[in-house]
Protein backbone atom coordinates (compact mmCIF):
# COMPACT_ATOMS: atom_id res chain seq x y z
CA UNK A 1 0.00 0.00 0.00
CA UNK A 2 1.20 3.53 -0.63
CA UNK A 3 2.19 6.22 1.24
CA UNK A 4 -0.84 8.21 -0.57
CA UNK A 5 -3.49 5.80 0.38
CA UNK A 6 -2.20 4.78 4.12
CA UNK A 7 -2.76 8.80 4.51
CA UNK A 8 -6.03 9.18 3.26
CA UNK A 9 -6.74 5.73 5.19
CA UNK A 10 -5.48 7.64 8.60
CA UNK A 11 -7.32 10.95 8.21
CA UNK A 12 -10.66 9.44 7.35
CA UNK A 13 -10.51 6.95 10.00
CA UNK A 14 -8.92 9.38 12.48
CA UNK A 15 -11.03 12.16 11.81
CA UNK A 16 -14.32 9.22 12.13
CA UNK A 17 -12.95 7.87 15.48
CA UNK A 18 -12.59 11.63 16.56
CA UNK A 19 -15.90 12.43 15.83
CA UNK A 20 -16.81 10.39 18.87
CA UNK A 21 -14.61 13.45 21.00
CA UNK A 22 -16.21 15.92 19.03
CA UNK A 23 -19.30 15.80 16.16
CA UNK A 24 -17.38 18.04 14.25
CA UNK A 25 -14.85 15.89 13.22
CA UNK A 26 -17.49 13.47 12.10
CA UNK A 27 -18.54 16.18 9.34
CA UNK A 28 -15.12 16.83 8.67
CA UNK A 29 -14.83 13.08 7.85
CA UNK A 30 -17.78 12.98 5.58
CA UNK A 31 -17.04 16.00 3.84
CA UNK A 32 -13.35 14.48 2.79
CA UNK A 33 -15.23 11.07 1.62
CA UNK A 34 -17.64 13.02 -0.29
CA UNK A 35 -15.23 15.35 -2.35
CA UNK A 36 -12.36 12.87 -2.79
CA UNK A 37 -13.40 9.17 -2.53
CA UNK A 38 -13.78 7.77 -6.31
CA UNK A 39 -13.34 4.00 -5.93
CA UNK A 40 -12.21 4.28 -9.50
CA UNK A 41 -9.16 5.83 -8.74
CA UNK A 42 -6.12 4.09 -7.79
CA UNK A 43 -6.08 4.61 -3.92
CA UNK A 44 -9.69 4.19 -4.08
CA UNK A 45 -10.35 0.30 -3.39
CA UNK A 46 -7.97 0.24 -0.59
CA UNK A 47 -10.97 2.82 1.25
CA UNK A 48 -14.08 0.31 0.22
CA UNK A 49 -11.81 -2.58 0.87
CA UNK A 50 -11.51 -1.61 4.85
CA UNK A 51 -14.53 0.78 4.70
CA UNK A 52 -17.98 -0.37 2.60
CA UNK A 53 -20.29 2.22 1.81
CA UNK A 54 -18.12 5.16 2.81
CA UNK A 55 -20.05 8.12 2.71
CA UNK A 56 -23.35 6.12 4.64
CA UNK A 57 -21.08 4.86 7.42
CA UNK A 58 -19.88 8.38 8.51
CA UNK A 59 -23.23 9.61 8.29
CA UNK A 60 -24.36 7.01 10.65
CA UNK A 61 -21.07 8.06 12.71
CA UNK A 62 -22.23 11.13 12.90
CA UNK A 63 -25.90 10.60 14.22
CA UNK A 64 -24.03 8.60 17.03
CA UNK A 65 -21.71 11.17 18.17
CA UNK A 66 -25.00 13.62 17.74
CA UNK A 67 -26.60 11.70 20.32
CA UNK A 68 -23.27 10.98 22.37
CA UNK A 69 -23.05 14.81 23.16
CA UNK A 70 -26.78 15.87 22.65
CA UNK A 71 -26.75 18.16 25.76
CA UNK A 72 -24.41 20.43 23.84
CA UNK A 73 -25.81 21.36 20.55
CA UNK A 74 -28.43 23.17 19.71
CA UNK A 75 -31.85 20.89 18.59
CA UNK A 76 -34.02 24.03 17.92
CA UNK A 77 -35.63 23.99 14.28
CA UNK A 78 -35.39 27.45 12.61
CA UNK A 79 -37.66 28.47 9.86
CA UNK A 80 -34.66 28.43 7.27
CA UNK A 81 -34.17 24.65 8.08
CA UNK A 82 -38.48 24.01 7.54
CA UNK A 83 -37.87 25.16 4.21
CA UNK A 84 -35.18 22.71 3.42
CA UNK A 85 -37.19 19.65 4.84
CA UNK A 86 -40.87 20.94 3.24
CA UNK A 87 -38.64 20.55 0.10
CA UNK A 88 -38.08 16.51 0.69
CA UNK A 89 -41.46 16.41 1.36
CA UNK A 90 -42.59 18.05 -1.80
CA UNK A 91 -40.24 15.75 -3.49
CA UNK A 92 -41.77 12.75 -2.05
CA UNK A 93 -45.39 13.38 -2.63
CA UNK A 94 -44.77 14.44 -5.76
CA UNK A 95 -42.70 11.27 -6.86
CA UNK A 96 -45.45 9.03 -4.92
CA UNK A 97 -48.95 10.44 -6.14
CA UNK A 98 -48.30 12.80 -8.95
CA UNK A 99 -45.44 11.52 -11.06
CA UNK A 100 -45.55 9.52 -13.82
CA UNK A 101 -44.13 6.17 -12.04
CA UNK A 102 -41.86 5.13 -9.62
CA UNK A 103 -38.52 3.05 -11.10
CA UNK A 104 -35.41 1.49 -9.48
CA UNK A 105 -33.47 5.00 -10.40
CA UNK A 106 -36.11 7.26 -8.81
CA UNK A 107 -36.14 5.08 -5.32
CA UNK A 108 -32.08 5.48 -5.98
CA UNK A 109 -32.76 9.34 -5.47
CA UNK A 110 -35.50 9.41 -3.34
CA UNK A 111 -33.15 7.60 -0.47
CA UNK A 112 -30.38 9.89 -1.60
CA UNK A 113 -32.18 12.98 -1.08
CA UNK A 114 -33.41 11.77 1.88
CA UNK A 115 -30.01 10.74 3.60
CA UNK A 116 -28.33 14.38 2.20
CA UNK A 117 -31.16 15.71 4.52
CA UNK A 118 -30.77 14.02 7.62
CA UNK A 119 -26.91 14.83 6.87
CA UNK A 120 -27.67 18.15 6.70
CA UNK A 121 -29.80 18.02 9.69
CA UNK A 122 -26.71 16.71 11.39
CA UNK A 123 -24.53 19.70 9.71
CA UNK A 124 -26.78 22.43 10.89
CA UNK A 125 -26.47 20.91 14.76
CA UNK A 126 -22.95 19.64 14.89
CA UNK A 127 -21.75 22.65 13.02
CA UNK A 128 -22.59 25.21 15.60
CA UNK A 129 -19.71 27.80 16.44
CA UNK A 130 -17.25 30.10 14.00
CA UNK A 131 -14.36 27.78 14.56
CA UNK A 132 -16.51 24.73 13.11
CA UNK A 133 -17.56 26.97 10.22
CA UNK A 134 -13.90 27.26 9.51
CA UNK A 135 -13.01 23.84 9.87
CA UNK A 136 -15.62 23.40 7.29
CA UNK A 137 -14.38 26.04 4.51
CA UNK A 138 -10.65 24.59 5.44
CA UNK A 139 -11.43 21.18 4.74
CA UNK A 140 -12.92 21.83 1.60
CA UNK A 141 -10.23 23.68 0.48
CA UNK A 142 -7.37 21.20 1.73
CA UNK A 143 -9.00 18.67 -0.27
CA UNK A 144 -9.35 21.15 -3.30
CA UNK A 145 -5.65 21.39 -3.12
CA UNK A 146 -5.23 17.32 -3.07
CA UNK A 147 -7.37 16.91 -6.10
CA UNK A 148 -5.77 19.38 -7.79
CA UNK A 149 -2.50 18.28 -7.20
CA UNK A 150 -3.98 14.76 -8.35
CA UNK A 151 -4.81 16.34 -11.37
CA UNK A 152 -1.34 17.42 -12.62
CA UNK A 153 -0.44 13.70 -11.98
CA UNK A 154 -3.08 11.57 -13.93
CA UNK A 155 -2.75 10.03 -16.49
CA UNK A 156 -4.59 10.65 -19.76
CA UNK A 157 -7.60 8.27 -18.95
CA UNK A 158 -8.76 10.98 -16.80
CA UNK A 159 -9.64 13.44 -19.64
CA UNK A 160 -12.41 13.17 -21.79
CA UNK A 161 -11.25 14.54 -25.05
CA UNK A 162 -9.33 17.84 -23.61
CA UNK A 163 -11.08 18.35 -20.66
CA UNK A 164 -10.28 16.86 -17.11
CA UNK A 165 -12.58 14.24 -15.64
CA UNK A 166 -13.50 11.48 -13.84
CA UNK A 167 -11.52 12.87 -10.95
CA UNK A 168 -13.24 13.56 -7.00
CA UNK A 169 -16.30 12.10 -5.62
CA UNK A 170 -19.15 10.78 -6.73
CA UNK A 171 -20.72 14.72 -7.61
CA UNK A 172 -17.07 16.02 -9.09
CA UNK A 173 -16.23 13.24 -11.35
CA UNK A 174 -17.71 15.23 -14.45
CA UNK A 175 -15.83 18.37 -15.34
CA UNK A 176 -17.88 20.86 -14.95
CA UNK A 177 -18.62 19.52 -11.24
CA UNK A 178 -15.24 19.17 -10.36
CA UNK A 179 -13.98 22.90 -12.13
CA UNK A 180 -17.19 24.20 -9.86
CA UNK A 181 -15.71 22.84 -6.97
CA UNK A 182 -12.21 23.87 -7.43
CA UNK A 183 -13.90 27.86 -8.64
CA UNK A 184 -15.86 27.11 -4.65
CA UNK A 185 -12.71 27.20 -2.82
CA UNK A 186 -10.62 29.51 -5.04
CA UNK A 187 -12.88 31.55 -3.86
CA UNK A 188 -13.02 30.84 -0.10
CA UNK A 189 -9.38 31.32 -0.14
CA UNK A 190 -9.01 34.64 -2.59
CA UNK A 191 -11.61 36.16 0.19
CA UNK A 192 -8.97 34.70 3.17
CA UNK A 193 -5.81 36.88 1.20
CA UNK A 194 -7.91 40.25 2.08
CA UNK A 195 -7.35 39.80 5.63
CA UNK A 196 -3.89 37.74 5.88
CA UNK A 197 0.07 38.57 6.25
CA UNK A 198 1.92 38.87 3.67
CA UNK A 199 3.97 35.44 4.19
CA UNK A 200 0.08 33.49 4.42
CA UNK A 201 -0.26 35.60 1.26
CA UNK A 202 2.55 33.74 -0.53
CA UNK A 203 1.47 30.17 0.07
CA UNK A 204 -2.06 31.16 -0.20
CA UNK A 205 -1.59 32.30 -3.76
CA UNK A 206 0.39 28.65 -4.82
CA UNK A 207 -2.06 27.10 -3.88
CA UNK A 208 -4.94 29.44 -5.69
CA UNK A 209 -2.48 28.87 -8.69
CA UNK A 210 -2.39 25.41 -8.13
CA UNK A 211 -6.44 25.11 -8.24
CA UNK A 212 -6.73 27.53 -10.97
CA UNK A 213 -4.74 25.35 -12.91
CA UNK A 214 -6.84 22.37 -12.94
CA UNK A 215 -9.61 24.59 -13.38
CA UNK A 216 -8.23 25.64 -17.10
CA UNK A 217 -7.58 21.79 -17.30
CA UNK A 218 -11.52 21.52 -16.93
CA UNK A 219 -12.60 23.59 -19.55
CA UNK A 220 -15.29 24.05 -18.32
CA UNK A 221 -17.83 26.99 -20.02
CA UNK A 222 -20.29 27.13 -17.19
CA UNK A 223 -17.64 28.32 -14.33
CA UNK A 224 -16.34 30.62 -16.78
CA UNK A 225 -19.83 32.20 -17.00
CA UNK A 226 -20.39 31.76 -13.87
CA UNK A 227 -17.20 33.68 -12.46
CA UNK A 228 -17.65 36.67 -14.63
CA UNK A 229 -21.43 37.14 -13.58
CA UNK A 230 -20.22 37.33 -10.07
CA UNK A 231 -17.45 40.07 -10.59
CA UNK A 232 -19.53 42.65 -9.67
CA UNK A 233 -21.18 41.58 -6.78
CA UNK A 234 -17.28 41.08 -5.65
CA UNK A 235 -16.67 44.68 -6.34
CA UNK A 236 -20.41 45.74 -5.38
CA UNK A 237 -20.74 43.30 -2.41
CA UNK A 238 -17.07 43.58 -0.59
CA UNK A 239 -17.55 44.94 2.74
CA UNK A 240 -16.38 48.75 3.56
CA UNK A 241 -12.79 49.03 3.35
CA UNK A 242 -11.71 46.10 1.51
CA UNK A 243 -13.28 46.85 -2.12
CA UNK A 244 -10.09 48.19 -3.11
CA UNK A 245 -8.15 44.84 -1.81
CA UNK A 246 -11.12 42.91 -3.71
CA UNK A 247 -10.96 44.86 -6.81
CA UNK A 248 -6.88 44.49 -6.92
CA UNK A 249 -7.37 40.67 -5.94
CA UNK A 250 -9.87 40.35 -8.59
CA UNK A 251 -7.49 41.94 -11.31
CA UNK A 252 -4.72 39.98 -10.63
CA UNK A 253 -6.66 36.63 -10.18
CA UNK A 254 -8.08 37.20 -14.28
CA UNK A 255 -4.79 38.15 -15.06
CA UNK A 256 -3.06 34.56 -13.62
CA UNK A 257 -6.25 33.03 -14.68
CA UNK A 258 -5.87 33.82 -18.48
CA UNK A 259 -1.60 33.37 -17.81
CA UNK A 260 -2.55 29.60 -17.55
CA UNK A 261 -5.11 29.46 -19.84
CA UNK A 262 -4.06 27.69 -22.67
CA UNK A 263 -5.17 28.14 -26.66
CA UNK A 264 -8.12 24.76 -25.88
CA UNK A 265 -9.17 26.70 -23.23
CA UNK A 266 -9.33 30.39 -24.82
CA UNK A 267 -11.02 28.64 -28.08
CA UNK A 268 -13.43 26.79 -25.80
CA UNK A 269 -14.56 30.12 -23.92
CA UNK A 270 -15.58 31.86 -27.44
CA UNK A 271 -17.85 29.39 -27.66
CA UNK A 272 -20.23 30.21 -24.29
CA UNK A 273 -22.35 31.87 -26.58
CA UNK A 274 -22.53 28.89 -29.32
CA UNK A 275 -22.66 26.41 -26.97
CA UNK A 276 -26.37 27.54 -25.95
CA UNK A 277 -27.99 27.14 -29.57
CA UNK A 278 -25.37 23.87 -30.70
CA UNK A 279 -27.55 21.45 -32.11
CA UNK A 280 -26.61 17.21 -32.66
CA UNK A 281 -28.62 14.18 -34.50
CA UNK A 282 -30.50 14.10 -30.88
CA UNK A 283 -30.15 16.42 -28.27
CA UNK A 284 -31.55 20.30 -29.17
CA UNK A 285 -29.25 22.97 -27.95
CA UNK A 286 -29.63 24.46 -24.44
CA UNK A 287 -31.34 27.05 -25.31
CA UNK A 288 -34.36 25.24 -26.71
CA UNK A 289 -34.02 21.95 -24.15
CA UNK A 290 -35.03 25.52 -22.05
CA UNK A 291 -37.96 26.34 -23.72
CA UNK A 292 -39.45 22.69 -24.78
CA UNK A 293 -39.34 22.02 -20.81
CA UNK A 294 -41.94 24.32 -20.64
CA UNK A 295 -44.99 21.95 -22.89
CA UNK A 296 -43.78 19.35 -19.88
CA UNK A 297 -44.62 21.51 -17.23
CA UNK A 298 -48.13 22.95 -18.10
CA UNK A 299 -48.40 19.07 -18.94
CA UNK A 300 -47.89 17.83 -15.64
CA UNK A 301 -47.88 21.11 -13.48
CA UNK A 302 -47.53 19.38 -10.22
CA UNK A 303 -44.37 17.61 -11.39
CA UNK A 304 -43.41 14.69 -13.55
CA UNK A 305 -41.42 13.00 -10.12
CA UNK A 306 -37.83 12.81 -9.04
CA UNK A 307 -35.85 11.51 -12.64
CA UNK A 308 -38.36 11.40 -14.92
CA UNK A 309 -37.51 13.99 -17.03
CA UNK A 310 -35.34 12.30 -18.99
CA UNK A 311 -38.03 9.37 -19.35
CA UNK A 312 -40.60 12.08 -20.61
CA UNK A 313 -38.30 13.72 -23.04
CA UNK A 314 -38.31 11.30 -25.66
CA UNK A 315 -42.47 12.33 -25.82
CA UNK A 316 -41.63 16.48 -26.28
CA UNK A 317 -38.84 15.60 -28.88
CA UNK A 318 -35.94 16.08 -26.77
CA UNK A 319 -34.06 12.81 -27.33
CA UNK A 320 -32.95 10.10 -25.48
CA UNK A 321 -31.73 10.21 -22.22
CA UNK A 322 -31.32 14.00 -22.31
CA UNK A 323 -30.63 16.01 -19.06
CA UNK A 324 -32.21 19.49 -18.75
CA UNK A 325 -28.63 21.11 -18.70
CA UNK A 326 -30.83 23.52 -16.26
CA UNK A 327 -30.91 23.14 -12.59
CA UNK A 328 -34.65 25.58 -12.59
CA UNK A 329 -35.90 24.04 -15.27
CA UNK A 330 -35.23 20.55 -13.67
CA UNK A 331 -37.19 21.86 -10.70
CA UNK A 332 -40.12 22.87 -12.28
CA UNK A 333 -40.67 19.87 -14.59
CA UNK A 334 -39.61 17.31 -12.41
CA UNK A 335 -40.83 18.91 -8.71
CA UNK A 336 -43.31 20.87 -10.13
CA UNK A 337 -44.81 24.54 -9.22
CA UNK A 338 -44.78 23.84 -5.27
CA UNK A 339 -41.02 22.89 -5.92
CA UNK A 340 -39.91 25.35 -8.06
CA UNK A 341 -41.80 27.83 -5.59
CA UNK A 342 -39.96 26.21 -2.45
CA UNK A 343 -36.67 25.95 -4.23
CA UNK A 344 -36.51 30.45 -5.02
CA UNK A 345 -37.69 30.76 -1.40
CA UNK A 346 -34.30 28.95 -0.09
CA UNK A 347 -32.25 30.39 -2.57
CA UNK A 348 -33.63 33.96 -1.41
CA UNK A 349 -33.62 33.12 2.17
CA UNK A 350 -29.63 32.39 1.94
CA UNK A 351 -28.84 35.17 0.63
CA UNK A 352 -30.95 37.26 2.72
CA UNK A 353 -29.59 35.55 5.63
CA UNK A 354 -25.35 36.37 4.41
CA UNK A 355 -26.84 39.87 4.56
CA UNK A 356 -28.73 39.83 7.95
CA UNK A 357 -24.87 38.21 9.42
CA UNK A 358 -23.32 41.12 7.90
CA UNK A 359 -25.56 43.88 9.58
CA UNK A 360 -25.61 42.38 13.02
CA UNK A 361 -22.05 41.89 13.09
CA UNK A 362 -21.44 45.86 12.37
CA UNK A 363 -19.88 47.85 14.63
CA UNK A 364 -19.01 44.85 16.74
CA UNK A 365 -15.06 43.83 16.76
CA UNK A 366 -15.89 40.42 15.04
CA UNK A 367 -17.16 42.90 11.78
CA UNK A 368 -14.51 42.49 9.30
CA UNK A 369 -13.95 38.70 10.03
CA UNK A 370 -17.84 37.67 9.75
CA UNK A 371 -18.30 40.18 7.21
CA UNK A 372 -15.72 38.78 4.64
CA UNK A 373 -17.04 35.33 5.61
CA UNK A 374 -20.78 36.05 4.47
CA UNK A 375 -19.11 37.97 1.83
CA UNK A 376 -16.97 34.84 0.13
CA UNK A 377 -20.20 32.30 0.92
CA UNK A 378 -22.29 34.98 -1.11
CA UNK A 379 -19.90 35.17 -3.96
CA UNK A 380 -19.73 31.02 -3.91
CA UNK A 381 -23.75 31.77 -4.10
CA UNK A 382 -23.83 33.34 -7.06
CA UNK A 383 -20.94 31.80 -9.28
CA UNK A 384 -23.12 28.52 -8.45
CA UNK A 385 -26.58 29.84 -9.10
CA UNK A 386 -25.68 31.94 -12.25
CA UNK A 387 -23.01 29.75 -13.59
CA UNK A 388 -23.45 26.13 -13.22
CA UNK A 389 -26.86 26.30 -12.24
CA UNK A 390 -28.24 27.65 -15.20
CA UNK A 391 -26.26 25.06 -17.41
CA UNK A 392 -26.38 22.02 -15.46
CA UNK A 393 -28.54 20.21 -13.70
CA UNK A 394 -27.36 19.96 -10.11
CA UNK A 395 -30.27 19.64 -8.16
CA UNK A 396 -29.53 16.40 -6.66
CA UNK A 397 -25.85 17.27 -5.70
CA UNK A 398 -25.28 17.35 -2.11
CA UNK A 399 -22.83 20.17 -2.53
CA UNK A 400 -25.45 22.15 -3.53
CA UNK A 401 -27.16 21.38 -0.72
CA UNK A 402 -24.28 22.22 1.48
CA UNK A 403 -24.11 25.58 0.12
CA UNK A 404 -27.64 26.34 0.96
CA UNK A 405 -27.43 25.10 4.46
CA UNK A 406 -23.83 26.94 5.34
CA UNK A 407 -25.82 30.22 5.45
CA UNK A 408 -27.69 28.85 8.38
CA UNK A 409 -24.68 27.61 10.54
CA UNK A 410 -23.09 30.86 9.87
CA UNK A 411 -25.80 33.08 11.41
CA UNK A 412 -26.87 30.38 14.25
CA UNK A 413 -22.84 30.60 14.76
CA UNK A 414 -23.02 34.70 14.74
CA UNK A 415 -25.88 34.54 16.64
CA UNK A 416 -24.11 32.65 19.63
CA UNK A 417 -20.96 34.43 19.38
CA UNK A 418 -22.52 37.67 19.91
CA UNK A 419 -24.81 36.64 22.81
CA UNK A 420 -21.20 34.85 24.24
CA UNK A 421 -19.71 38.33 24.65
Amino acid sequence: MSITAIGILVVIFGLLIASFYKPIFGVLGYLTIYVIYNPDIWWGGYLLQYLPRPSFVAVIVILLSSLLHASKLDWHITRREIELYLFLAVIWLVSLFFGVGIEKENWIYLEKMTKLFVFIFLFIRVVGSIEDYKYVVWTLVLCAIFLAFQAHNVSSGYFTGDRLDALGGIDFREANGFGAFLALTVTFLGVELLRVSWPKRIVYVLAIGLMMNAMVMTQSRAIFLGLIIATPYVLLRAPDGYRKKAFICALLGAILFFMLADIKFVKRMDTVREGLQEKDTEVLGRFELWKASVPMFLDHPMGVGVKNFERLAPYYRLGRNVDAHNTYSLCYTEIGIFGIFMFLIIIGEALLQLRRVRLIVKKTRFEIELSLRAFALGTVLVVYLTGYMMTHSILYMEMLWILLALPICLENATKKLLEEV
